[in-house]
């Protein structure tokens, strides 16, 4: 398999299980009362430093931002609003794929 196929879709998989792990958080605080942030904490400190080294902070920013932001936002329309250098462009940013998909565009 190609290098850029396969970080692709190891991306795509640690995203879908990081939103799955904040999902897990939530729902443990609200209906069981347990806040695990404390555990977990150091482990997604390390999963964020390895992103560090591999994107640039503009993609590590928007990574966080599709992780831990987009969840919050009620009726959002699934679009960022991206600068290409000149303009804004509207970009879609609902899913691992489309993330991928605008983070390795600003790698150019």
């Amino acid at each position: 398999m190609a290098r850029d196929i396969m970080e692709k879709k190891l991306f795509i998989e640690s995203i879908i299980l990081l939103r799955e792990i904040e999902d897990r958080r939530d729902f443990m605080e609200e209906e069981i009362g347990m806040d695990m942030s404390m555990y977990e904490e150091k482990f997604l400190q390390i999963i964020e430093n390895l992103f560090k080294v591999h994107f640039n902070k503009e993609q590590f920013a928007l990574i966080q931002y599709y992780l831990y932001k987009v969840p919050t936002i009620d009726n959002w329309d699934g679009m960022i609003d991206l600068s290409d250098g000149k303009d804004m462009i509207t970009v879609k940013f609902e899913t691992p794929d489309q993330v991928w998909d605008v983070i390795s565009s600003l790698n150019k």
